[in-house]
Parts: C-alpha cells; sequence; structure tokens
C-alpha cells in the first residue's frame, strides 16, 4: 500500500504529472483495462479514452484527498476492505485490499 502511495504523491507536487497506474508491478487490471492518473488545474474525473483505457485527471488538493483515504489502508491488517477514492466525475475508482469488496 505504500508503494501505491508513493505514486499517486507524485500527482499532487504540480500540474502535468502522470502516473499510469495499470504499469505498476503491484497492481492487479480488471480486463486489461489502463487508467493513467493525471494532475490538472480542475477535476475532470474519470474519462474514457478507448473501451478499455482510461484517464483520472484531478486537481493538485483532489490528490491530496485521495491521499488521506488511502492512509487507513496503511494500517489495517487482513481481511478484505475497499474505499471509493473518484472526488470527481464518471466512472468511480475504487482501491480494494483484494479484488472483491
Amino acid at each position: 500500500m505504500a508503494l501505491l502511495r508513493n505514486a499517486m504523491r507524485t500527482l499532487s507536487g504540480g500540474v502535468g504529472r502522470q502516473v499510469a497506474l495499470h504499469d505498476l508491478p503491484f497492481v492487479q487490471s480488471v480486463d486489461k483495462c489502463q487508467l493513467r492518473a493525471i494532475s490538472a488545474e480542475a477535476d475532470l474525473g474519470v474519462v474514457a479514452r478507448a473501451p478499455v483505457d482510461f484517464e483520472w485527471t484531478l486537481g493538485l488538493e483532489s490528490w491530496l484527498q485521495v491521499d488521506e483515504q488511502l492512509e487507513r489502508f496503511c494500517e489495517e491488517k487482513g481481511g478484505v476492505s475497499f474505499q471509493h477514492v473518484n472526488p470527481g466525475s464518471g466512472p468511480e475508482i475504487i482501491y480494494s485490499t483484494a479484488r472483491a469488496w
């Protein structure tokens, strides 16, 4: 979990930063979906660029909120838990400790 938070924290460091979440070695993509997280001036939410290619664009403050929402997963031990983490529009982004919720 700490690896994901570190990757995501780069997004709150400045406009124009990107993280290809699907390329992170510890991320399990569902149905080969690709998700790029992008920092911008404003929240655009999740936008589909192709059937399995998505961009998740949020402002710097919203990326800080996402980081805060993920913080609790660094402390939890065992079990399955999840959190909706997209404060923008579009499809939900769900962080889950397993492929379930």
